[in-house]
């Protein structure tokens, strides 16, 4: 339907004295990790096998469930059962692990995060088969039956998914992927949700350093299953970056629990801002946190659910790696096509 200015006269009025509608904070101030989650819109997120991923996603949804009283439906059946995804959603909310044993959390602990990830996550069990579109129908067949509303779901990872070719995809996953990925981005405007995808890297180069330490280098779009199409279709993308411990980035050996994280691509402008992040994983809680320019450790802030303390300063000063501002200005040689 093509509409005139007019008819969007109200809606215009709104941008020009509100500005851009920003998504919603997963914890972290802008000057730290400048990434929101929109309402309407979508994330897709690649990586080498066990760079974080899936770990980190949690952790932005359990941030946004204590922030905003989000709800999420996940399907990530590479994590495990459903039992073991709520078991890992709760060390992740205490900070302990859900196991008996003397640094696991106590009765108060487990009870309290029972309670909060049975409010906030509902999670398809690692059996389920279906196709994208059944995915999307299960999720608002349950929102109506528990008379409930979900505002993310996510999909991990992305090949778990039964492929629905048709005649018009020609039996290339290409031309499905546009078409399907379309859709997606489509029924997240449509049911006002926010849609999150990880996907694997199919064919991905390794890089080794004079002591054959080895690492897998960010992705590029030829990297990824489907190729360009998800840069094209997504609306956020970010990729993950692993290094090996000791691995020298800028002079500096890596840490075992090191990880880079590169918000490559943002729409609507405005609603993220494109660089990269370094980040560390606490083992013991399983929580991400940045480091400042004096080398504290900063934490999401959870408001009243957060257990770990925040440095007072807001350090204004801290600053991303260097980095392409904008996958799309990325050079030709490192496109698929």
């Amino acid at each position: 339907m093509i509409k005139k200015l007019s008819d969007v006269k109200q809606n215009l009025e709104t941008l020009y004295n509100v500005g851009i509608e920003l998504g919603k904070s997963v914890g972290w101030d802008w000057n730290i990790f400048p990434y929101t989650v929109k309402l309407g819109s979508t994330t897709y997120i690649a990586g080498a096998p066990a760079s974080g991923k899936s770990e980190f996603w949690f952790e932005i949804l359990i941030n946004l469930s204590c922030i905003h009283g989000w709800k999420h439906v996940i399907y990530s059946p590479e994590t495990g059962s459903h039992v073991d995804i709520y078991s890992e959603l709760m060390h992740k909310f205490i900070g302990k692990p859900y196991v008996k044993t003397p640094w696991s959390m106590n009765d108060s602990e487990k009870l309290t995060a029972e309670k909060f990830i049975e409010k906030h996550f509902f999670v398809f069990d690692d059996q389920s088969e279906m196709t994208a579109s059944e995915f999307y129908d299960h999720v608002e067949t349950f929102e109506k039956e528990n008379n409930i509303t979900i505002q993310t779901t996510t999909v991990d990872p992305w090949n778990e998914l039964k492929y629905d070719f048709k005649p018009e995809d020609l039996g290339r996953e290409d031309l499905f992927l546009s078409r399907t990925l379309g859709e997606v981005r489509k029924k997240a405007k449509a049911t006002n949700k926010h849609h999150c995808i990880i996907t694997h890297v199919r064919d991905q180069k390794i890089e080794k350093n004079k002591d054959g330490v080895y690492h897998y280098p960010f992705p590029t779009a030829r990297d990824l299953a489907g190729g360009q199409t998800w840069f094209r279709k997504g609306m956020s993308i970010i990729l993950f970056q692993r290094y090996a411990e000791g691995f020298m980035v800028d002079g500096v050996p890596a840490e075992k629990n090191e990880v880079h994280i590169k918000i490559a691509k943002t729409k609507p402008k405005g609603t993220s801002k494109n660089g990269i992040y370094k980040f560390f994983l606490n083992l013991r809680s399983y929580r991400y946190y940045a480091k400042d320019i004096v080398g504290r450790d900063i934490y999401a802030s959870r408001l009243e659910f957060d257990t770990i303390p925040q440095p007072i300063p807001q350090m204004q000063e801290f600053k991303p790696l260097p980095a392409n501002e904008d996958f799309d200005l990325t050079p030709i040689k490192d496109m698929p096509f």
